[in-house]
C-alpha cells in the first residue's frame, strides 16, 4: 500500500472518529451534564470533550494536508519527466531531421522507442500530436527501404516540423 493510500485511509478513519465524537456530544452531553450537575466537574468535562474534539479534527486536517502536499509532489515530478521526455523527443527528431538524411536503421531505431516514452508518460493528445510526425519519419524511409542513407524532401521536412511545431 502507498503512502498516499495509507494516508488517506488514517484520513477517512480519523473523520469517522470525528463524525463519532459529535454524534457522542450530541445525544450525551446533556444528560452527563445534568448527573454532574455543572460547577468544576462540569466545565472540566466540557473542556475534555472540546479538547479531545479539537485534537481529533486537527488530525483530520493534518491529514489531508499530508494528503495534497504527496499528490502535488507526485504531480511536479510526473510534469518534471514529461518535460524531459519532450525535450528528448525534439532532440532525437532534430537530429534526425538536421542534415536532411535519415541514416538508415541506427537512427530510425530510437523512434519506436520515443514513441513508447510518449505513451508511458504523455497525455492523450501529446501522442496524437507527435504520431504524424513518427508515420512521416517512418514512411520517408520506407519507401526506399533498400537504402541506409535516405534523403528527406523539402516538402516532407516542412510537413514533419509543422506537425512538430503543433
Amino acid at each position: 500500500m502507498s503512502k498516499l493510500q495509507e494516508t488517506r485511509k488514517t484520513g477517512n478513519r480519523t473523520l469517522i472518529a470525528i463524525a463519532i465524537i459529535g454524534v457522542a456530544v450530541y445525544l450525551g452531553f446533556t444528560p452527563l451534564y445534568e448527573k454532574i450537575q455543572g460547577g468544576v466537574a462540569g466545565n472540566v468535562v466540557g473542556a475534555s470533550f472540546g479538547a479531545i474534539f479539537v485534537i481529533v479534527l486537527t488530525m483530520y486536517l493534518l491529514n489531508k494536508q499530508t494528503e495534497i502536499e504527496q499528490e502535488s509532489k507526485k504531480s511536479e515530478r510526473i510534469f518534471d519527466e514529461k518535460v524531459t521526455l519532450y525535450k528528448s523527443i525534439l532532440l532525437e527528431t532534430e537530429r534526425m531531421l538536421q542534415d536532411g538524411k535519415i541514416k538508415g536503421h541506427e537512427e530510425l531505431k530510437k523512434l519506436p522507442f520515443l514513441m513508447l516514452r510518449l505513451q508511458m508518460l504523455g497525455n492523450d493528445e501529446a501522442i496524437k500530436a507527435y504520431y504524424p510526425v513518427y508515420a512521416q519519419i517512418n514512411n520517408i524511409f520506407n519507401t526506399e527501404e533498400d537504402k541506409e542513407e535516405v534523403d528527406i524532401s523539402k516538402e516532407a521536412s516542412n510537413k514533419i516540423f509543422k506537425n512538430l511545431g503543433e
